[in-house]
């Protein structure tokens, strides 16, 4: 696993090497605003398996993703009322959003609905729109273990993997945020999975 410093004098160099790292089918950790991701080109299948085998768990568990913006996630996605208006308010940001995923049968890592967030974070956000495919925000760590905001945490806990990511953008420790909140939607009808650093309140 390559380790490169994030810093405000090389910003474009480092999202240019990260994107190269994703187009060729890799794996990266990357800063995001909650805590730091495990990402690569979510429609990429064999991406979809690396990362995966690299949390060192299965191939059934899916994976959420950030997009560039709410017309990206539109093309993906199934908004209703419900789902709009939440986006409205909570994008860009923590809120991740589960939503009917139109294009499910094209993917046989995915199921009838995809979770999507557009990201708060400048250089996950950059890499999102830069990309052009959505990216996998999953944490970054081996499964079970909690969410990883201290690079030093990162590179020991991989050091000992059998399979690490291919690049990690270090950008030194992150606030201890809470994780973003997980809202599925269905119909009108919204259902909080997971309450997070956004509180939200479902009548």
């Amino acid at each position: 696993m390559k380790e490169i410093k994030l810093e405000e004098n090389n910003r474009l160099q480092i999202l240019q090497e990260a994107l190269e790292v994703l187009r060729a089918g890799g794996t990266i950790v990357y800063p995001t605003e909650t805590s730091y991701g495990l990402g690569g080109d979510f429609f990429d299948i064999k991406v979809i398996e690396k990362i995966n085998k690299i949390k060192q768990r299965g191939q059934d568990k899916h994976l959420s993703v950030i997009v560039p913006d709410f017309v990206y996630a539109i093309s993906l996605v199934t908004f209703t009322n419900t789902a709009r208006r939440l986006a409205t308010e909570h994008w860009p940001g923590p809120l991740t959003l589960v939503l009917p995923y139109k294009y499910h049968e094209l993917n046989a890592h995915s199921d009838d609905y995809l979770a999507l967030r557009v990201s708060s974070h400048p250089f996950a956000s950059s890499l999102s729109i830069n990309l052009g495919n959505p990216l996998v925000a999953t944490s970054a760590n081996i499964s079970v273990t909690g969410d990883n905001y201290d690079p030093e945490n990162i590179l020991e806990q991989f050091s000992r993997a059998k399979l690490k990511p291919d690049l990690f953008i270090n950008a030194g420790k992150l606030p201890q945020t809470p994780p973003s909140t997980i809202i599925k939607v269905i119909g009108d009808k919204a259902e909080v999975l997971r309450q997070g650093g956004i509180k939200i309140a479902i009548n």
